[in-house]
């Protein structure tokens, strides 16, 4: 949008032009769903469904908002959705606790002459800030806007705020930018992005340090496509890392790297693809000259892998005939992660990846998002009392910024402060003024993914609290700066901008379909040969030798820090360790027989003068002197920044270690990570075993009998990735109580699944989601005294709660242990208690509970199928952890219907139910891996 058409919408048009222009009447269902309620159609007790965008992470996956009596109370994955599929990760699932949570900021906050924020109105916040503007003007200083990584058309509008009222924009701040990666692509392709990753077209793929299963861009979208990928015959996958991850642990090979070694290892790579002349786009003889050299022995003695598989990896990698290198994660945030990236890239250009799986023209919109280089401009500018009125929208830099780049002092010399967000943060509590933000089921607004879909964004209910969007507050700003009379909302300013760029119609089909494939240029990198030759001469090629490295990842849980503040984030466990609550550090058993610690023990990093004291969690998988903290319980102060593309090093090289010979106390949930030789998870098939069991088998349970249904879940271990996704799911679904770490410590989560890490000899994982099984021979009905727990004529371990006297014998008979005793009244501090799902009975103390196939969805599905005079359809029910497991791992159904998915993928030969041999008739069948 150019400045005359940004004018012409902010003054010439009024409400009932802009409304009338989308062919929309205010008030009517289809523009604003459960703000004015429908009058006709409308059923009290009814769902109804709308689409949005979570903003949980900045991969913004579609979703689809359960509404219940004009209140949002569950999120799941849009269905065809081109970025999740109808799936959603753990932290979209637990992301509607941040609309309801009791600690949102409520009102305009301003702080008095003691330090101390006190409310304030909306109007009298706009004067300040208007006044200040004023200020700035005769002082001759600049106003600045920094935001947190924004898109679509609030970004459109932002821009033209600060043209329009003489502000400077500043590059989006994200504490997880991918700097090395865009300032490679802008070296090797002229594009500073982040391009799209297209696995589902490879044969041979190879992720250097991409964390894709984790946090890595898109981890719900690559989930999908590396699930399809798996199933062709002609797919091979080698995930390097030098640490330990989800997706380490998946990956059809993974292989062990020296840290820093990455840039040695793709510098071998890319001399084999071109001494062999197995390159698909010829590289010009100047750049050739300037690579260095590296043979397989020499490359073996910088990465610790033997040379065969150096040689094979490259054989591989020459031979595909659509070959993907995805490099991200720890390759490209330590020292030479800058050269790392270049060079990757220089290879995915070489075998003509640009081509075909790498794709910028879908590129993930990162090409705002600045460097720590930025940042550090700004506090120059501010030390230098350059800086009138600062805004701080969607972000939290001091947070996430080192040392060296000082912005809590570089913020005391401006003028005004203000911080836009909906919690309080390190960064707000340096402000003047604190603008509340609504939540995005609150607002209007869309969001772009990547380049070309715009995703929707609307209310789905009025306000909770005093709050305003981010493109009402820049208008208000703006309208108030000009002297406008005529008050424009967003919702009004985003509806005329989306007609006059994309037609009249398009308002309806996007706000009932949630997201739009649009129409944008067409882009075709090619080689910045000049860019790339000038690189290469000023480079040194050297490989760090680091005595010991402590890495900073992303958390699956709580992503750069953002989703912390949110109680599930700490409620359900870390997937690799099953802890909860608190900090620590995880390290390898090496490490641990060195400093004679075991789980708990504590240790200190001496980092640069600080001492740093953390608790241990030894981690299978880890190699000698590799430590592993999540960034948002590590000191980012500690951090260094790339002098070459302004990147935060989330990594620490010179550091002493030592026990402190105490231990703290924290909650890991898994009473074992080791099977112990009770084959939970068998990994051979015996047919003769197998035939013995289900036919000689004698019981003194009565036989079965289920006249219609009988509900079962399939769960195939190959394609689980652990993440927790299906743990979240059910939470929110079925009503379970946030019980806090001291619960956890005492054992008494209350968690309807868990999903159980197990670890072999290897250090390979394998990940069991554990439920109730809905046994057939159910050891807990037998042993009731109340008959509160049953089998009922479906199948189902079935509860009635209002019977239970809470004697806890069936969970000490239960050999799964998957049964929670409620120990205290749980409460829903207000106003979390709205998003409570009506169809499920909140238990009380004293009460049994646990999982039964999330029966009142099987209930609705069966009230509809009886007015229909049919049986429900295969697919026509589901339960909350099967519909959001982004692995598509989880197929649920009735075991009756031979048609079904579940009963064909119950007759595999790589069925198993878990602890069968005892005779409990589990309704749960397991897939295990693959045999390679």
């Amino acid at each position: 949008m150019d400045r005359r058409d940004f004018l012409k919408i902010m003054s010439a048009v009024s409400t009932a032009t802009l409304m009338s222009s989308c062919g929309v009447e205010r008030g009517t269902e289809k523009l604003i769903p459960f703000v004015v309620p429908p009058e006709e159609d409308y059923i009290p007790g009814e769902d109804y469904f709308y689409s949005s965008t979570c903003t949980e992470c900045p991969a913004n996956c579609g979703v689809s908002v359960k509404v219940r009596e004009f209140t949002p109370i569950k999120l799941e994955g849009l269905a065809g959705h081109p970025v999740n599929h109808g799936a959603l990760c753990m932290r979209g699932q637990f992301s509607i606790t941040r609309l309801y949570h009791p600690d949102r900021l409520k009102t305009p906050l301003m702080k008095d002459g003691q330090g101390r924020f006190v409310e304030i109105s909306w109007d009298d916040a706009y004067k300040r800030i208007s006044s200040a503007f004023e200020n700035s003007k005769e002082n001759n200083r600049k106003n600045v806007y920094l935001t947190g990584r924004t898109t679509g058309s609030l970004n459109e509008l932002i821009a033209e705020f600060c043209r329009e009222t003489n502000v400077e924009r500043l590059p989006d701040y994200e504490a997880v930018s991918y700097t090395n990666l865009a300032e490679a692509n802008k070296i090797v392709f002229g594009e500073r992005d982040v391009p799209s990753f297209h696995f589902e077209r490879s044969d041979y793929l190879i992720t250097l340090g991409a964390d894709i299963f984790d946090t890595f861009l898109s981890p719900v979208n690559y989930t999908h496509q590396l699930n399809a990928s798996k199933k062709r015959k002609d797919f091979e996958w080698i995930h390097i890392e030098p640490h330990a991850t989800l997706t380490g642990f998946q990956a059809r090979e993974k292989l062990n790297l020296r840290p820093g070694s990455e840039l040695q290892f793709l510098t071998f790579l890319l001399n084999y693809i071109l001494n062999n002349n197995l390159q698909k786009n010829r590289m010009p003889t100047q750049i050739l000259s300037h690579l260095p050299q590296m043979t397989a022995h020499e490359t073996s003695d910088a990465t610790g892998v033997q040379p065969n598989k150096l040689n094979l990896i490259a054989q591989k990698l020459g031979e595909a005939k659509t070959p993907l290198l995805v490099v991200g994660g720890v390759a490209t945030t330590q020292e030479n992660g800058f050269e790392t990236a270049v060079l990757a890239a220089l290879l995915q250009w070489a075998m003509g990846m640009t081509e075909n799986v790498i794709d910028f023209n879908e590129s993930q919109n990162y090409a705002s998002v600045g460097t720590a280089n930025d940042v550090k401009d700004l506090v120059n500018r501010l030390n230098k009392n350059e800086i009138g009125v600062i805004f701080l929208s969607k972000t939290d830099p001091l947070s996430s910024l080192p040392e060296s780049i000082n912005l809590e002092d570089g913020l005391t010399n401006a003028d005004l402060k203000v911080g836009i967000s909906d919690f309080h943060n390190l960064t707000t509590e340096e402000c003047h003024i604190v603008l509340p933000l609504s939540h995005l089921l609150e607002s209007w607004g869309d969001s772009e993914p990547r380049r070309g879909l715009l995703n929707v964004i609307q209310p789905m209910i009025d306000p909770i609290h005093d709050t305003k969007s981010e493109g009402d507050i820049v208008l208000n700003i703006a309208q108030l700066v000009s002297g406008q009379q005529t008050m424009v909302t967003y919702q009004e300013w985003l509806f005329a901008n989306w007609n006059q760029r994309y037609g009249a119609d398009f308002a309806d089909r996007f706000l009932n379909e949630g997201f739009s494939n649009i129409n944008v240029p067409k882009k075709r990198v090619s080689l910045q040969s000049y860019e790339v030759l000038e690189f290469l001469k000023n480079t040194t090629f050297d490989n760090p030798e680091y005595e010991s490295i402590l890495y900073a990842v992303p958390s699956v849980r709580a992503y750069d820090g953002r989703s912390a503040i949110l109680p599930l984030s700490s409620e359900i466990p870390d997937p690799l360790t099953t802890i909860t609550y608190g900090k620590w550090v995880s390290i390898s058993k090496h490490n641990a027989e060195d400093l004679a610690i075991k789980d708990r023990g504590e240790i200190t990093l001496k980092i640069k003068g600080n001492k740093v004291a953390l608790p241990v969690k030894l981690q299978p998988g880890l190699a000698k002197n590799i430590f592993v903290v999540h960034l948002n319980h590590f000191d980012s102060k500690l951090f260094d920044v790339n002098p070459g593309s302004g990147a935060i090093n989330t990594i620490v090289t010179n550091f002493e270690v030592a026990s402190t010979g105490s231990s703290v106390i924290f909650p890991i949930l898994a009473g074992s990570t080791d099977q112990e030789n009770r084959e939970i998870i068998p990994h051979h098939y015996d047919e003769k075993e197998q035939e013995h069991h289900h036919h000689v088998q004698h019981t003194l349970y009565p036989e079965k009998e289920y006249p219609d249904y009988r509900w079962s879940l399939s769960i195939d271990l190959e394609n689980c990735i652990g993440c927790g996704a299906c743990v979240a799911a059910c939470y929110i679904e079925n009503n379970i109580p946030v019980v806090g770490a001291q619960e956890h410590l005492l054992g008494r989560e209350m968690s309807w699944i868990r999903v159980q890490p197990y670890y072999n000899e290897r250090d390979e994982a394998e990940f069991l989601p554990m439920m109730c099984q809905q046994c057939g021979n159910a050891p807990c009905e037998t042993v009731c005294p109340v008959y509160a727990t049953y089998h009922n004529p479906e199948g189902l371990n079935a509860m009635v709660y209002n019977r239970c006297v809470g004697t806890r014998y069936c969970h000490n008979n239960c050999p799964y242990k998957v049964r929670r005793f409620n120990w205290f009244e749980r409460e829903w501090e207000t106003p979390m208690d709205k998003m409570l799902n009506p169809d499920v009975f909140v238990r009380g103390k004293g009460v049994m509970e646990k999982c039964t196939f999330c029966v009142q969805r099987i209930r609705k599905a069966k009230d509809v199928a009886k007015d229909e005079n049919r049986k429900v359809y295969d697919g026509e029910v589901t339960t909350a952890c099967a519909q959001t497991c982004p692995a598509e791992a989880i197929v649920f159904g009735n075991m009756l219907d031979h048609e079904s998915e579940v009963y064909e993928i119950s007759q595999s030969d790589r069925k198993f139910r878990v602890l069968e041999l005892i005779g409990t008739d589990p309704a749960v069948h397991y897939l295990r891996k693959e045999e390679t």
